[in-house]
């Protein structure tokens, strides 16, 4: 029997892990709710908020496709932890995890399940994306594109190409993946405070293949109560970065060559930066650290910023994105 027309047991499981985003809360939820593709279950986690989101959801808990409603007793410390959570209680075999301050297109299921299922090893689908404001206001500012021309790749190669230079899946609500897939990688990624998604999607991209949509299908939110601010004004998200990067070189994913370009992006974006980390010694700090992988940071940055000339130069003249 075709996995589309089984019943009690949804093809997507979505995960909606929420704290304190009471404001977004009922958006997101409805977003889910109406999309046009149907065979889904909802799961809706709260991290023991202390605004009224338990109000909210409660309000929607004889949606007959809701599954799942679970509140914890004590703060689980990180959005990660959460996602391991939905993980063992989906029955899915695409998981959605739709962070709960973000808005989702109508089709954004319906379109990247069928890309899903066009081809048996894909694990991993991603849309384009958008920003809003704490309003629902569009930025007008279109994200994640990529340097591949066909919209299913090879997942080692979305790695090289989109994930060398920080995490290119900016948003996790932007993406489904396979159940089966999230359940071979390693817990390691629930010990980030900030870079657990990076390391999750590079994990999950190494076991086939990738899905990419070029439409905006996700809706990403801007607003004062999110997590990466604060991650990066204190270094965290450059050091888990740092441990990211000496992963990659330890599976031989960073070759030689991009270690110093990518050791490039990371001291010239400290620098780039600087004004938002608390204080100057969190930026001398990190400067030793990247500087440290490489014989000349110097050249290490010079190296960087030819190879970003390069990849322009694929974009603007031979159409390297989509």
């Amino acid at each position: 029997m075709n996995s589309l027309d089984r019943k009690n047991k949804p093809l997507v499981s979505v995960v909606i892990p929420n704290y304190n985003h009471a404001p977004f809360l009922r958006e997101r939820i409805d977003s889910v709710i109406n999309q046009t593709y149907p065979n889904m279950e909802i799961i809706i986690l709260d991290d023991k908020s202390t605004d009224n989101s338990k109000e909210i959801i409660e309000s929607y808990r004889d949606n007959p496709q809701i599954s799942h409603i679970v509140y914890n007793e004590v703060n689980s410390g990180s959005t990660f932890h959460q996602w391991q959570k939905g993980l063992s209680l989906a029955n899915g075999e695409w998981i959605w995890i739709a962070e709960s301050d973000d808005v989702a297109h109508p089709e954004f299921l319906a379109r990247l399940v069928a890309g899903c299922l066009s081809d048996t090893n894909v694990v991993l689908a991603l849309s384009a994306l958008s920003l809003i404001n704490s309003n629902s206001d569009s930025l007008h500012i279109t994200l994640q594109k990529t340097y591949q021309r066909k919209p299913i790749n090879d997942g080692k190669d979305f790695i090289k190409h989109n994930m060398l230079f920080g995490n290119h899946i900016l948003n996790a609500s932007s993406a489904i993946f396979r159940k089966d897939a999230a359940l071979r990688i390693p817990d390691t990624f629930t010990s980030f405070r900030g870079a657990g998604d990076y390391l999750f999607w590079i994990e999950i991209a190494r076991q086939g293949k990738i899905y990419k949509d070029a439409q905006i299908l996700d809706y990403f939110r801007q607003h004062n109560l999110k997590v990466t601010p604060g991650c990066v004004a204190d270094g965290t998200q450059f050091k888990e970065t740092h441990r990211i990067y000496r992963y990659l070189i330890d599976q031989g994913i960073v070759s030689k060559r991009n270690s110093h370009i990518v050791v490039g992006f990371w001291l010239n974006r400290i620098q780039h930066e600087r004004a938002k980390f608390k204080n100057p010694e969190i930026v001398d700090q990190l400067t030793r650290l990247w500087s440290d992988e490489t014989s000349s940071p110097t050249l290490s940055m010079l190296f960087y910023l030819i190879n970003g000339v390069v990849r322009r130069i694929k974009r603007n003249y031979f159409g390297y994105n989509i």
